[in-house]
């Protein structure tokens, strides 16, 4: 073979390498790269949710009468969002008699979003009107967003069970506490001896005060009665001896209404006063009918409803 052709076999030889070579390169690039216009390939994206829920107390013994806070905490530790949160509180036992009473009321919602490795909480006041342990459990629900605009789900979470105890103490502070409660106050409580008293102040000028007396017996107390009641007409309050009072004058207080009841060896008394004409301050009868119920409720004094039995006449 000449020199001329051996030269030209070997430029056609590497021209078909070459050309081979370029067809692989190009074929390699059409598979990586997506054509023209496609949208690129998504990333593996979240497939659910992952929170956690805590409960604290700022008072873990408090007393009949205290306010005390509790704190509903949601942490998200997932990789969606979650919002529009509604945090619930159970309370076990929940009465009647009521151990603890919110303000303001439940449930409490949460417009806003969490996002991975945030989290948000829902602060409760409670006010103690009962004795004994007390159980709280928070939950709360909320929507779930895997990405936007979509998909999305309700979800819930929940805390463990909390245990709280409210130390015992007389049963007439709590009756106070929970008839006051009836007429949305919270009052001040004074013990003097063997007589408990709540004040309630209703706006400047109007109040009521309201006194449990506790006698050695029952004569002791009916004794009593019968001293303060001097010549006001005897009443009934359920079949509990009674009775009422009012006196209006042109000086402050311009108006002053009493009621007053023995029951066993306890002596109630509800006074009520008013600065002005409009009485704003409770009915005292009506204040007394609040502390017999919360007093038959925890059980310092029996049920004493009247049952009236139709009178049937023998004929001749």
């Amino acid at each position: 073979m000449k020199n001329n052709e051996r030269r030209n076999l070997i430029v056609l030889v590497v021209s078909v390498l070459a050309f081979i070579l370029l067809l692989t390169v190009a074929a390699q690039a059409a598979r990586s790269d997506p054509p023209s216009g496609a949208a690129p390939a998504l990333a593996p994206t979240c497939t659910t949710h992952t929170t956690a829920m805590t409960l604290t107390v700022s008072d873990m013994a408090p007393q009949v009468g205290d306010e005390i806070v509790v704190t509903s905490t949601l942490a998200n530790r997932g990789c969606s969002d979650v919002g529009l949160l509604e945090y619930r509180l159970r309370i076990q036992p929940d009465g009647p008699p009521p151990s603890l009473v919110p303000n303001p009321p439940l449930p409490i919602s949460h417009t806003l979003s969490i996002t991975p490795g945030a989290s948000d909480a829902a602060t409760f006041t409670f006010h103690v009107l009962g004795s004994g342990p007390v159980t709280l459990t928070s939950s709360a629900s909320f929507e779930v967003h895997l990405g936007y605009p979509g998909p999305s789900y309700w979800a819930s979470d929940s805390s463990r069970p909390l245990t709280l105890t409210v130390p015992v103490t007389d049963t007439e502070v709590v009756v106070l506490h929970q008839a006051a409660y009836e007429f949305s106050c919270f009052p001040d409580i004074s013990i003097i001896s063997s007589t408990y008293r709540s004040d309630c102040v209703f706006a400047a000028g109007h109040s009521t005060d309201t006194r449990i007396e506790r006698f050695a017996d029952e004569a002791e107390a009916q004794a009593a009665f019968e001293d303060a009641r001097g010549s006001h007409a005897l009443e009934t309050l359920r079949c509990y001896s009674a009775f009422s009072w009012s006196e209006e004058q042109d000086t402050m207080p311009k108006l002053q209404r009493g009621h007053t009841w023995v029951a066993g060896r306890w002596l109630v008394t509800a006074h009520s006063v008013d600065d002005t004409d409009i009485p704003v301050a409770p009915d005292p009868a009506a204040v007394s009918e609040e502390v017999y119920k919360a007093a038959v409720v925890n059980r310092l004094l029996p049920s004493c409803d009247a049952i009236y039995l139709p009178l049937i006449l023998k004929g001749p």
